[in-house]
C-alpha cells in the first residue's frame, strides 16, 4: 500500500513547525515531511514522490521560482501539484509563480481553513493526475498486446507460404467442377478426388448458414460476367471459416457457345483474420479514447465547481470577515486616540482594504461571479479588461449576439477555453492587438481569437503536442469532449487565428 505524504520545504524552522502540525490535524492520513533546504526539498521530492509539495518563494541558496520550475521540468516530479506559500503577495510574484510552473498560490499569514481548501484542490488534481496516467498505461499495454497478436499472425502466415495459397480450377455450364488443382486440400481441406465430377463452385460458398456468398456467385456466373478478385466466404472440411478471392471468365466451345468458367481462388484467410483483429483493436483504442474524453470533460467540471466553492468561501467567508474587521478599525480610529495609535490604526485599515481588494481579485480570477450571472459575452469583455487594464494590450470584442442561452456547464468550458487563448496570446505572441469574436449560427458557436504577434509554422494536421506546453492540446480536449473543433491558421511574423467550434 502506497503511503500518501505531504513535503512542505521552507527556510523558516517556526514556519515548518507551524505548518507542521496544522496538516497532522487536517490531513492525519498523509506523512509529512518538512525541509529547510531548497536543494534537499527537490531530492526528497525526486526520491519520495509526495502528492503534492508545498514550497516557499523567499530561500537564500534558491528561491521558490527556480525550484518550481526545476521541479516541473523533471520527468518524474513534474505531475506532482505544487502551491507557493509566501509573504509576497504582490499580483506580479503571483504570475511569475504560475508561469513557473505552480499550481495555486497563498500569501502569508494565511488562514487555516484555506490553507486546506488549496490543499485538498492539489490532492484532487494529483488523484485526476494519476488516474487519467494509468488510463494511458493500460491503453499502452493494449496496444503492445495487440502488436504482438499481430506479429503471430504474420508468423503464422510465414510458416504456411511454403506452398502456394491458391489453386486454379474449371467448372462446366452447370458450375460442376471438371478440374481442381491439388493445393485445394491445404486451403479447403477437400481432395481434388473428392471434388471433380461431384461437387459445384457454389459448394463450399455456405459458411455457418449464410448463403449471401454463394448467392453472390450464382448471380455473377448466371450473367456470364468475370470474377474480379471477389472476397468470398468459404467453408473449409472441418467447418472453420476460410476467405479466398475468385478470379475468373466465361469459356466458349467449339461453336462458340457458353462452357462454362475457368479460374483461380487465393487464401486471404490470414490478411482477413489480422483486418479483424486490427479493426478490434481500433475499436477498443476509440473505446478507451471515449472514455478518457468523458473522463477530461468530468475533471474540468468538477475542477470548475471546486474553484466556485473556493471562490464563494474567500468571498462570503474571509472577504466578509475582513470587510467587518476593516468597518470597526476604521470606527475607532476616527475616536479621540493618541498620534501615534491613530497612526497605526489608519495604517491597519489601509492594509485591510488592499487584502479586501486582493481577495476579490482572486474571487474573480478563481470563477468570476458574471459568468454565472450576465452570462458567456459579458464575461469575456470582462476578461478582455483585465488583459488590457494588467498588460497594456489593446483589446477588441465583436459579437452581433447580445446574449448567448448556453447550459452552465458548457458555458464554463467555452470562458476557460477563451482564457486560454488569451494567456497563450500574451505569453508568446507578443501582440499589441487581440481580437475576440463570436459568430452564431442554428448548429455552431465559433470563437476566434486573433492577434497580430509573432505567429509561428503551423501546418494542419501537425500534432499539437510538437509546439511545446500544454495549452492548446488542453483546449484541443476540451473541445472534443464537447464534439467541437479546433482550427489553427498562423505563419511566422503574420501573427496567428485560432477559431473553436462547438455545437449547440
Amino acid at each position: 500500500m502506497n503511503i500518501k505524504k505531504i513535503l512542505v520545504i521552507d527556510d523558516n524552522r517556526l514556519i515548518l513547525k507551524l505548518i507542521f502540525v496544522i496538516l497532522n490535524i487536517d490531513f492525519p492520513d498523509y506523512q509529512v515531511m518538512l525541509s529547510q533546504s531548497a536543494i534537499e526539498g527537490i531530492e526528497i521530492a525526486k526520491r519520495e514522490l509526495p502528492d503534492t509539495i508545498l514550497l516557499d518563494i523567499l530561500m537564500p541558496e534558491m528561491d521558490g521560482f527556480e525550484v518550481c520550475n526545476i521541479l516541473k521540468n523533471n520527468e518524474s516530479t513534474r505531475h506532482i501539484p505544487i502551491l507557493l506559500v509566501s509573504a509576497l503577495s504582490e499580483m506580479s510574484y503571483r504570475i511569475k509563480g504560475l508561469n513557473s510552473g505552480a499550481d495555486a498560490f497563498i500569501s502569508k499569514p494565511f488562514d487555516r481553513a484555506e490553507l486546506k481548501a488549496q490543499i485538498n484542490v492539489m490532492l484532487r488534481i494529483k488523484f485526476a493526475e494519476d488516474l487519467l496516467r494509468k488510463r494511458n498505461e493500460n491503453l499502452e499495454i493494449l496496444i503492445k498486446m495487440q502488436t504482438a497478436e499481430f506479429q503471430n499472425i504474420e508468423e503464422r502466415y510465414l510458416k504456411v507460404s511454403g506452398y502456394a495459397l491458391e489453386y486454379f480450377w474449371e467448372v462446366d455450364q452447370s458450375g460442376q467442377f471438371n478440374y481442381v488443382s491439388p493445393v485445394i486440400v491445404k486451403i479447403l481441406g477437400f481432395d481434388s478426388e473428392e471434388i471433380v465430377g461431384l461437387k459445384s463452385l457454389f459448394d463450399f460458398c455456405s459458411y455457418n448458414g449464410n448463403t449471401e456468398t454463394k448467392e453472390l456467385l450464382a448471380d455473377i456466373f448466371a450473367r456470364r460476367e468475370n470474377f474480379t478478385e471477389n472476397e468470398i466466404l468459404c467453408s473449409h472440411k472441418n467447418g472453420e471459416k476460410v476467405w479466398l478471392t475468385i478470379s475468373g471468365f466465361p469459356i466458349l466451345d467449339g461453336n462458340n457457345n457458353f462452357a462454362g468458367y475457368i479460374g483461380v481462388n487465393h487464401d486471404i484467410t490470414r490478411r482477413r483474420e489480422a483486418e479483424e483483429a486490427n479493426k478490434k483493436h481500433l475499436e477498443k483504442i476509440n473505446e478507451y479514447q471515449k472514455k478518457l474524453k468523458n473522463l477530461y470533460y468530468e475533471l474540468t467540471v468538477a475542477e470548475e465547481k471546486e474553484r466556485r466553492k473556493i471562490a464563494e468561501y474567500l468571498h462570503d467567508g474571509l472577504g466578509q470577515t475582513i470587510s467587518i474587521a476593516s468597518i470597526k478599525l476604521s470606527a475607532i480610529a476616527r475616536g479621540e486616540l493618541p498620534p501615534a495609535v491613530k497612526k497605526t490604526l489608519e495604517e491597519s485599515s489601509e492594509l485591510l482594504r488592499e487584502a479586501i481588494g486582493e481577495t476579490r481579485e482572486l474571487v474573480y480570477d478563481l470563477s468570476p461571479p458574471i459568468l454565472y450571472e450576465l452570462g458567456l459575452i459579458a464575461a469575456i469583455k470582462w476578461k478582455l479588461e483585465q488583459v488590457e487594464k494588467k498588460f497594456g494590450v489593446v483589446t477588441v470584442f465583436q459579437s452581433y449576439e447580445n446574449s448567448i442561452g448556453l447550459g452552465t456547464d458548457i458555458k464554463v468550458l467555452l470562458f476557460r477555453i477563451v482564457c486560454e487563448l488569451l494567456n497563450n496570446a500574451i505569453k508568446h505572441s507578443g501582440a499589441d492587438l487581440i481580437k475576440v469574436e463570436i459568430q452564431k449560427n442554428l448548429k455552431n458557436i465559433t470563437i476566434m481569437v486573433i492577434d497580430d504577434g509573432n505567429g509561428f509554422d503551423f501546418s494542419q494536421g501537425m500534432n499539437l503536442s510538437d509546439l511545446g506546453g500544454f495549452g492548446l492540446f488542453s483546449i484541443k480536449e476540451r473541445l472534443d469532449s464537447l464534439q467541437g473543433s479546433l482550427l489553427i491558421k498562423s505563419q511566422p511574423s503574420k501573427g496567428t487565428e485560432i477559431i473553436a467550434t462547438v455545437p449547440i
